[in-house]
């Protein structure tokens, strides 16, 4: 498989997010996966390091990842391109590559419209925000449709047979959102295809999964 022989542990990184999966797990998960040597630093709201890590941003955002360069870099989506791109989880040319960035973006699009639920701070408003988002013909679900178009029968993965930092990226956003409390349990029961990416990313995966820290999200 892509990275397993070791040959990108030269690449040592120190990663910066909270302690929760969010933006940074589909770092973590390649690294995991292509034996990336990764500092996996969590800090707290509101503490000194997280302030520490937002000055050293050069967006002032986390996660951020340091090189072995010392550079530090920030923004998930281009630090989880740029890990696929070393440990071999990425297309062989530039059309498939071309379409793991389609299908992230459109995944993006709809993280952004899930972020009115997300930066609400009235819970009324919150919780009237998420059944919304999550009634059969909200936003949410037009959004799931236009990935499952994209996936087809011969998958499970984008690239069919292969998976890619495309497929990590969309199962570390599922799976939160088929937890009760943060989505539907049978959110992907209309997307068999998405299902089948999901299902098939956790197996080749589930070292990881069952070793990784505990968090609540």
């Amino acid at each position: 498989s892509p990275g397993s022989s070791g040959i990108n542990a030269e690449y040592g990184d120190r990663l910066t997010y909270f302690n929760s999966r969010g933006y940074a797990e589909p770092i973590r998960i390649l690294c995991s996966l292509g034996g990336v040597s990764l500092e996996d630093v969590r800090v707290d709201r509101g503490s000194v390091e997280l302030r520490e890590a937002l000055a050293a941003s050069p967006g002032g955002c986390v996660p951020t990842l340091q090189l072995p360069t010392n550079e530090v870099v920030c923004q998930s989506l281009a630090i989880t391109r740029y890990l696929g791109a070393i440990t071999g989880y990425c297309g062989s040319t530039p059309i498939e590559n071309l379409k793991l960035d389609q299908f992230a973006e459109i995944l993006y699009d709809l993280i952004a419209a899930y972020d009115t639920v997300v930066k609400e701070t009235n819970p009324v408003s919150k919780e009237r925000k998420k059944k919304e988002a999550f009634k059969n013909d909200s936003y949410f679900y037009r959004y799931l449709g236009h990935l499952e178009a994209l996936l087809t029968d011969d998958g499970p993965f984008l690239l069919q047979a292969k998976m890619t930092w495309a497929d990590i990226v969309i199962m570390s956003f599922l799976e939160l959102k088929q937890t009760p409390n943060f989505g539907r349990e049978d959110l992907l029961a209309t997307f068999p295809r998405l299902s089948a990416q999901y299902n098939a990313v956790r197996k080749s995966i589930a070292g990881y999964l069952k070793n990784r820290p505990k968090t609540p999200k």
